[in-house]
C-alpha cells in the first residue's frame, strides 16, 4: 500500500487534489482509500438522535449501520493512524489533512509562506492554488491537479514506495487544529459550532469516573485532594494553580506544571490582579504551557487539574486538550470553581465525571469518599 498525505490551509485545494487523484487512480484500476482528518471538536458521523447513537451511548464498542447501498462502521473512541491503516485493504491511501503520519507529503497552498510552514523532510510535491502561478519552489515540483492530474499520479507511482507498518508518527502542530473546517473559524469567540456545544466527550471508559471537587473559596478543596494523593503515593502529572506575591500581596496566579518542563517554560502567569477582586486573564499561558503539559500525559497517568474556572474562557485549544485528557486518562482528580463558566459546565455534564461539593461539614470526610470511588473505578 502506498500512502500519501495532502496538507494545507483552508481552501488551498486539498480536497480537489484528493478527489482528482482518486478518479485518476480508479481509471488505472487501483483500489483507492481515503482518510479525512477533521479538527472540529463537535464532529460526529452519527446523528446524536439516531438509534445507532443510542447503541454507542449504551456502551457498544463497535456499531455497524447496514443499509441497502452502504455499510458504516462507527468506533466510539479515537484511533491512531496505525490502528486505522490495518483495516484498509487498498493499493493507494490518500490522507487529507493528516500531519501525524510520517509518509510522503503533498503541500497545498495559496502562497509560498504557507508552503514554508508545512514543508518538511517528507514533502515530495506542491499543489493547490499556487499552481496557477508557479511550477517549482525550493526544488519541489508544483502540479496543477486540474490540468496535470495524470502527471501527478505518475509522479506518485514512481516516487512513493510501499508503506511499511507501523508508520512512525509525529504530533500534529498546535496551529493545525486551531479552527475546524465547518465554520467555527468565522467566529473565534463563538462557543458553538453548527448549533452544537464545542466540547464533546469521547471517553474510552465511561465506567471509570473522574472526580472533581467544587465549593466556596478557601473551603479546603485542594487540601482534600492533596490528602488523597498522599494516600495513593504514586506519581502525579498535571498542574496546580498557585498565587504569586509582591511585597506580601497576592498580585495574580500562575500555572505550575507537574509534568517535567524546561525551567523557562514552567510557572507562567495566568492572571494579573488589576483591582479589588479583579483579575485580567492571560489565555496565552493556557494555550502554550497548558496545552503542552497535557500533551505529555499518557493514558496510564494519575492526573491533577487544580484548578479550572473562568480564566480559561478564551483558551479554546486548552479546553479541547483538557477534554482529550479526560477522554483517555486512567484517572483525573481536579478542582472546579463555583462560576458560571461554559467550560466548567461542560466538564460537569460529562458522563465520566463525578463532582463533589466540599463544605465545612463534610470536608474531613471528602478524602475517604474519593478513595472509595477510586476503589470502585478499578473493579
Amino acid at each position: 500500500m502506498k500512502v500519501v498525505s495532502i496538507v494545507g490551509v483552508r481552501k488551498s485545494g486539498k480536497t480537489t487534489v484528493v478527489t482528482q487523484l482518486v478518479s485518476e487512480f480508479k481509471k488505472r484500476g487501483y483500489k483507492v482509500g481515503t482518510i479525512k482528518t477533521i479538527f472540529c471538536p463537535t464532529f460526529s458521523m452519527d446523528d446524536p438522535k439516531s438509534n445507532t447513537a443510542k447503541h454507542r451511548k449504551a456502551g457498544a464498542d463497535v456499531v455497524c449501520a447496514k443499509a441497502r447501498n452502504e455499510v458504516d462502521i462507527v468506533y466510539g473512541h479515537p484511533m491512531d493512524n496505525n490502528e486505522i491503516f490495518k483495516h484498509l485493504d487498498v493499493d493507494i491511501l490518500l490522507l487529507e489533512g493528516d500531519y501525524e503520519a510520517l509518509v510522503p507529503r503533498i503541500v497545498c497552498a495559496h502562497k509560498t509562506s504557507e508552503i514554508d510552514e508545512r514543508d518538511n523532510e517528507y514533502t515530495i510535491a506542491i499543489s493547490g492554488q499556487i499552481a496557477n502561478r508557479m511550477a517549482h519552489y525550493n526544488g519541489l515540483p508544483i502540479f496543477n491537479v486540474l490540468t496535470q492530474v495524470e502527471d501527478l499520479a505518475d509522479f506518485i507511482i514512481g516516487r512513493v514506495r510501499e508503506c511499511e507498518l507501523p508508520v512512525q508518527m509525529r504530533e500534529t502542530p498546535l496551529a493545525a487544529p486551531g479552527f475546524c473546517h465547518c465554520g467555527c473559524h468565522k467566529a473565534e469567540k463563538k462557543q458553538d459550532c453548527d448549533g452544537l456545544k464545542p466540547l464533546v466527550a469521547h471517553p474510552v471508559n465511561v465506567k471509570r469516573k473522574h472526580i472533581f471537587l467544587t465549593g466556596e473559596k478557601q473551603i479546603g478543596k485542594s487540601t482534600a485532594l492533596q490528602k488523597v494523593l498522599n494516600e495513593l503515593d504514586e506519581e502525579v502529572l498535571g498542574y496546580k494553580t498557585l498565587p504569586y506575591e509582591i511585597n506580601g500581596q497576592v498580585k495574580g496566579f500562575y500555572l505550575h506544571s507537574l509534568v517535567p518542563m524546561a525551567q523557562y517554560e514552567n510557572d507562567s502567569p495566568i492572571s494579573i490582579r488589576t483591582g479589588i477582586a479583579k483579575n485580567e486573564a492571560i489565555p496565552k499561558t493556557y494555550e502554550t504551557l497548558g496545552v503542552e503539559l497535557l500533551k505529555k500525559i499518557d493514558e496510564n497517568s494519575l492526573v491533577l487539574l487544580d484548578e479550572i474556572g473562568k480564566l480559561e474562557k478564551d483558551a479554546l485549544e486548552f479546553q479541547q486538550a483538557v477534554f482529550r485528557c479526560l477522554d483517555k486518562s486512567k484517572q483525573v482528580l481536579g478542582v472546579l470553581q463555583q462560576t458560571n463558566s461554559e467550560f466548567v459546565e461542560a466538564i460537569k455534564a460529562r458522563e465520566d465525571v463525578i463532582v463533589l461539593t466540599v463544605t465545612k461539614e463534610n470536608r474531613d470526610e471528602i478524602p475517604n469518599q474519593i478513595l472509595k470511588q477510586l476503589e470502585e473505578n478499578v473493579r
